[in-house]
């Protein structure tokens, strides 16, 4: 039987959720910003959480798979 390996797009889709979902909790526990609305709050810490997400998930991904690399 062959090991099992991590699988990347699992890890990097794991952490954009992650991020999007801190990201909601930041916009709506956080201080209301005059002169925007609260979509536009949430869409752009949705986008830094989910890149930031992104990255740590791949982080993760090379910390799981780092017998296969040869590390």
């Amino acid at each position: 039987m062959a090991p099992r390996h991590p699988r990347l797009p699992r890890f990097l889709g794991t952490g954009g959720v992650l991020g999007a979902l801190i990201a909601l909790l930041v916009a709506v526990v956080g201080r209301d910003v005059p002169y925007v609305n609260g979509l536009e709050e949430y869409l752009i810490f949705a986008l830094i959480g989910g890149g930031a997400g992104v990255a740590v998930g791949a982080l993760a991904f090379l910390v799981a798979d780092r017998p296969r690399l040869g590390s």
